[in-house]
């Protein structure tokens, strides 16, 4: 079983593959600001709440919600 986020009616899984690629991405993708977006989601995909993972992080919630919402829209390929 995947785990599930909701934002607002968007219902979000994250898959075992996303989660392996979120990782992977994190640490090794060229580009400082797409490792921290899949920070963020990764946090995510582990069951953090939207408050904790902003407090964090440092990000308002307005940020991490579009995060998701690119994910939910085009996976991992839309937050490069």
């Amino acid at each position: 079983m995947s785990p599930q986020t909701e934002i607002g009616m968007i219902s979000i899984a994250f898959t075992e593959s996303d989660v392996r690629q979120l990782r992977k991405e994190r640490f090794y993708h060229p580009h400082p600001r797409v490792q921290r977006k899949m920070e963020k989601l990764l946090l995510k995909s582990r069951g953090l709440k939207h408050k904790e993972i902003c407090e964090i992080v440092g990000i308002c919630g307005n940020t991490l919600r579009g995060y998701l919402r690119d994910y939910d829209a085009g996976g991992i390929e839309r937050l490069k």
